[in-house]
């Protein structure tokens, strides 16, 4: 802790020193002037460019400026680039983006953060409407598109660079679209599939070639490579007379080619990968058979020969897998402790600097600490400042156990977002306008128009929320407290049933429509998927319910569904990053995953997506149920006598 305090004493020093500099510091000069700087010249090279990084991170660029004399290169924060501009919004706009940040949750304060930086102090605390999620490195690649820079990483065990266009959030997941430099093309890679860190190049690096127009193509749930594009093909199917309304809802009246007498129907509908056409077949289980191209046919029925070879016998034992403790709840990496520290510190100075004093109690209240911490890191904030640090250059802090002054003219202008705070508030504003009935000039898109002025590029981010037939029936009866009636195909069991429901809420999450309500059948809360709703009838007024305050979302685990232990090969890693799963550690280039099983059809259909590359080890109950469930969508394929 001792040693962290000192580090976060050395990074408050810089900011302040290099944000009042008249002229580029030479390193050697700051490493004399700010304490805790080693002797060496490459020791204290690599402390600062990780004092530098550690800084980018919290959208604070240290800029590097050509200068006269032996050191070359001196250093210093531009005024500019760390404060906000005026945005000048107006009261009906604040509310709007208030309204926005409290209906789209990312799994973070980001977005309330950003609120507090635009002056909005009382941040709405209601349900959310819709969960995005966050992953590692989404805000660094909007930082990324936002300042024009090429990004580097390695994505399917290859190193990438890019010229990054947009963030997308389709299907339940973000996209990058870009220039990839390596192939000469514009290509789509899944975020959460990137490998390790996301390397920026200078500001104006990350210029396209050529024209980015790539489309996100997802008509099933799950994709394999999403940025290897293939030639086109045109799928025929057969589908029984159970599922022909949920396919029909999924390609549209055009692609119905034949109803027959027994309700059944042939689809036929152009996808745009082959490996997509088979996955997107495989996830209807036995509902449906593909007709043609004879090549789809047969890689079908491979795949379901290999799946059933593979889960013949008894699986593999496997010790538990323990959760991870490297990421956070939102599946974002956890960042460093100092650098949660600073973020809060800097934080609690700029608010102190508008509003004077406060009781301690208020400050702890407001950044989520203790009283005892609020003293603690401001009595260390009291001690930095400026070279030579008299009492003059030092922050105006009084602070004791009941009562905090200070006074922060430096602080009293408004800081620039954080790459995270960019993306909450623009991925709240973009959901909201997305949804349909939203006024595409209202309030919120002129809030979001002086949003994008500021943080340099529009259209950075887009989302994605395809909206179910039913949802306005629901939403309505969830406004009005209407009873209905449904006729719901349960993804769990694969069986249809009516069900009257008392519906409570609506929102999104996984990038799919929820209701979540009262379920007589059931006799407790239920949850369920809009998009499942076949049909759906008014019954009048519904019982009153108290609405849960948890989230709604789309995976719930009470830790008494049974877990299965799955192998997953390179050709199926979307498994694992499509669900909530309890833990994962690699097996050679192999991962082992731990899956709570909440449905058994629903656990056959993500194995079977997945196959070749995914084997159930255990319990043999699932192991055993995928085999059966291979047997009997491979005997569809097998000629009749």
């Amino acid at each position: 802790m001792a040693g962290d305090n000192y580090k976060l004493e050395r990074l408050t020093d810089l900011i302040l020193t290099l944000l009042d500099a008249k002229n580029p510091i030479p390193l050697d000069e700051l490493a004399r002037e700010i304490p805790g700087y080693p002797d060496g010249a490459e020791a204290r090279r690599q402390a600062f460019e990780r004092d530098k990084k550690l800084l980018r991170g919290e959208g604070i660029e240290i800029e590097a400026v050509a200068i006269d004399g032996p050191a070359q290169f001196g250093y210093r924060i531009n005024p500019d680039a760390f404060f906000l501009p005026d945005l000048d919004l107006t009261a009906e706009e604040q509310a709007a983006l208030n309204l926005a940040v409290a209906g789209v949750h990312m799994g973070n304060d980001s977005g309330s953060d950003a609120l507090r930086k635009l002056g909005i102090s009382d941040v709405e605390d209601a349900q959310p409407i819709a969960l995005l999620g966050s992953v590692p490195g989404l805000d660094r690649l909007f930082q990324a598109i936002t300042n024009k820079a090429e990004v580097r990483f390695r994505y399917l065990d290859q190193a990438r660079r890019v010229a990054p266009v947009q963030l997308r959030f389709a299907g339940g997941h973000w996209y990058l679209s870009g220039w990839a430099r390596e192939r000469g093309a514009a290509r789509i890679f899944r975020v959460d599939r990137i490998e390790g860190d996301i390397a920026l190049g200078p500001a104006g690096s990350g210029i396209p070639e050529g024209d980015v127009s790539t489309t996100i193509d997802l008509p099933g749930a799950t994709t394999a490579r999403e940025e290897d594009a293939a030639d086109a093909i045109t799928v025929t199917v057969a589908v029984d007379a159970a599922w022909v309304w949920r396919v029909r809802a999924e390609l549209g009246d055009a692609a119905l080619i034949e109803q027959r007498e027994d309700g059944s129907a042939v689809f036929s509908t152009p996808m745009p990968r082959f490996d997509l056409a088979r996955t997107w077949a495989l996830g209807h289980l036995d509902h449906l058979s593909v007709l043609g191209p004879p090549e789809l046919v047969d890689d079908v029925t491979r795949v379901l020969t290999l799946t059933i070879s593979r889960h013949e016998g008894d699986g593999e034992a496997v010790a538990e897998i323990p959760e991870s403790n490297e990421l956070n709840g939102d599946g974002s990496r956890k960042a460093p402790v100092i650098q949660d520290r600073l973020r809060r510190l800097l934080a609690m100075l700029e608010w102190l600097a508008t509003e004077g004093s406060a009781t301690t109690q208020e400050v702890a209240e407001r950044f989520a600490m203790t009283p005892e911490e609020v003293v603690a890191e401001l009595e260390l904030a009291a001690c930095c400042g400026r070279p030579p640090y008299s009492p003059g250059e030092l922050m105006d802090i009084i602070v004791d156990a009941d009562e905090v002054h200070a006074t922060l003219p430096d602080l009293e202008r408004t800081r620039r977002f954080t790459a995270s705070e960019g993306v909450a508030i623009a991925a709240a504003a973009r959901t909201i306008l997305a949804m349909q009935g939203a006024d595409a000039t209202g309030p919120l898109a002129r809030a979001l128009s002086k949003l994008e002025a500021v943080l340099g590029e529009h259209d950075a981010l887009e989302v994605d929320l395809p909206t179910p037939p039913l949802l306005d029936e629901v939403v309505a009866a969830c406004n009005g407290s209407r009873q209905l009636e449904i006729e719901y195909l349960s993804s769990s069991r694969d069986e249809h049933s009516i069900r009257t429901i008392d519906p409570l809420r609506v929102g999104a999450d996984q990038g799919r429509w929820y209701v979540q309500a009262f379920c007589h059948k059931a006799g407790e809360l239920r949850t369920f998927r809009i998009d499942l709703i076949k049909e759906c009838r008014d019954l009048g007024e519904a019982p009153h319910h108290d609405v849960p305050s948890e989230p709604l979302t789309a995976f719930s685990d009470d830790g008494a569904a049974e877990v299965a232990m799955v192998r997953v090969g390179v050709g199926a890693r979307w498994l694992a990053d499509s669900i909530p799963v309890r833990g994962r550690r690699a097996d050679g280039s192999d991962q082992l995953v731990a899956i709570s099983v909440s449905g058994q059809r629903w656990f056959e259909r993500l194995i079977i997506q997945a196959s070749p590359d995914a084997e159930v080890l255990s319990p043999a109950d699932l192991r055993e149920g995928v085999r059966l469930s291979a047997q009997r969508l491979l005997a569809r394929y097998q000629p009749t006598v």
